[in-house]
């Protein structure tokens, strides 16, 4: 578990547990011996799209989906500016993978950036959701 994912738990177990997931595929999809695209026959990685980012990108997509879901059948009042977060998130991996980031070059920068702005959007969005459907009983809270 990457330590500066830390204080990621809201007690809504849709959350949390993408956010578990997110911080067990941050903490492998980098490391050496996970393999990326490689070139056309020569074995060298092409530094064009990047695969690790890729499966992050795909990861993200489908946990933000499952909690928007729970936000939506919450009709949970900020679900607009909450979605917004995640779209920003998504936008900016695009952005990265159009930029050929590349796993074996830049995996820590990528790591980081996620690992940051999970923890910062843990604060603005999931802490606050949390609080708004346990007090009003919407959801259960994860025991």
């Amino acid at each position: 578990m990457a330590p500066h994912m830390q204080g990621l738990e809201t007690g809504v177990s849709a959350i949390d547990a993408g956010n578990d997931g997110l911080r067990y595929l941050l903490g492998r999809v980098f490391e050496p011996g996970v393999e990326c695209r490689r070139g056309q026959g020569d074995g060298q990685c092409d530094r064009k799209h990047c695969i690790r980012l890729q499966a992050i990108i795909r990861y993200i997509d489908r946990n933000f989906a499952h909690q928007e879901r729970v936000m939506a059948e919450a009709d949970y009042p900020e679900a607009g500016r909450h979605c917004g977060d995640h779209a920003s998130l998504v936008d900016k991996l695009h952005i990265m993978v159009r930029g050929q980031v590349c796993a074996d070059r830049d995996g820590q920068k990528v790591r980081d950036f996620i690992s940051h702005w999970a923890v910062e959007h843990a604060k603005r969005c999931d802490h606050p959701f949390s609080k708004w459907a346990v007090t009003r009983r919407v959801l259960a809270p994860k025991r």
